[in-house]
């Protein structure tokens, strides 16, 4: 199902930061084609190699 980006959340890892060996993660709230929205996390790296910004859309497999 095809989602469009409403807003990109930057996970708030307070003082202590992002934990050794771990990526930064952002939560990424989306609607779908049907107008139901959700969240889901997706990690920084993937969100700019992939040039995603509010208003880009992302493809999903329903699970």
């Amino acid at each position: 199902m095809k989602f469009e980006i409403l807003k990109i959340y930057e996970d708030d890892y307070g003082c202590e930061g992002i934990p050794d060996n771990e990526e930064l993660m952002c939560t990424v709230a989306l609607r779908g084609e049907n107008g139901i929205e959700k969240n889901i996390r997706l990690s920084d790296s993937f969100i700019t190699e992939n040039l995603l910004k509010t208003g880009s859309y992302l493809l999903l497999e329903e699970v």
